[in-house]
């Protein structure tokens, strides 16, 4: 195969796929004007509680050992945007004996909203992408990555 055949090929692969991107985009906008959400979309709690610009969340429901604290908002609306701190329980050398909290500063991204169920005309954000901007390390443990995407649950966790 010839590098010019090789080219022609991967651009009408990115091509194809701009295509399909953009009839998605139609077909999402299509949707949402013509049913119009009752409110801002949510994001929901621990206990199932419906929130909007919250200033804490917690990300780890079974032990609250992983959390988003001082939480500060530049927009809410199909996607949110801001930032805060994330909390982390060291655990170290095991939880129960530890009550020290690491913190990292982060950027906040909520998307994907969706209907929530058994909450007609509300939508909640389904995933929660963390950008963790300062010093990633743990003193007992790994590296933490320096993006991280939670899927959300539309139910007390």
């Amino acid at each position: 195969m010839t590098l010019s055949s090789r080219r022609t090929r991967l651009i009408a692969g990115i091509a194809a796929s701009c295509a399909v991107a953009a009839a998605a985009a139609t077909t999402a906008a299509t949707a949402a004007t013509a049913a119009p959400a009752a409110g801002p979309v949510v994001l929901v709690s621990c206990t199932g509680a419906a929130q909007v610009k919250p200033h804490s969340y917690i990300l780890a429901c079974a032990d609250a050992g992983d959390s988003l604290i001082k939480l500060h908002w530049v927009s809410w609306s199909g996607v949110a945007y801001g930032r805060g701190t994330e909390r982390i329980h060291d655990c170290y050398p095991y939880c129960a004996a530890s009550k020290k909290y690491l913190n990292y500063p982060v950027l906040i991204v909520l998307w994907r909203a969706e209907p929530r169920p058994g909450h007609a005309g509300q939508r909640y954000f389904s995933r929660l992408t963390e950008i963790r901007t300062g010093s990633l390390a743990l003193p007992h443990f790994r590296k933490l990555p320096r993006t991280a995407t939670w899927d959300l649950t539309a139910e007390a966790g």
